[in-house]
């Protein structure tokens, strides 16, 4: 009787195992997965400011405002 209580208590303690280490992989992976797209959002948004700046630096101050109001004309 007590090999039998012996062998169901490894038997779920090793289900135990396998069930923790699926929840704990699944947490570290979301983990992951947030720090993964929260830089991702920052490198993006980064890229976006630095296009934002040079298309504010290329077109305020290009140039005659008579070449750039010839240039807009056409946009409105």
């Amino acid at each position: 009787m007590a090999d039998l209580l012996i062998w169901l208590v490894a038997a779920l303690g090793a289900v135990g195992g396998v069930i923790l280490g699926r929840v704990w992989g699944r947490v570290e992976g979301e983990r992951t997965g947030k720090r993964e797209a929260e830089r991702d959002a920052m490198e993006d948004e980064s890229k976006r400011v630095e296009g934002g700046r040079d298309a504010v630096r290329d077109g305020r101050g290009a140039g005659n405002p008579a070449d750039r109001l010839r240039r807009n004309d056409g946009r409105w």
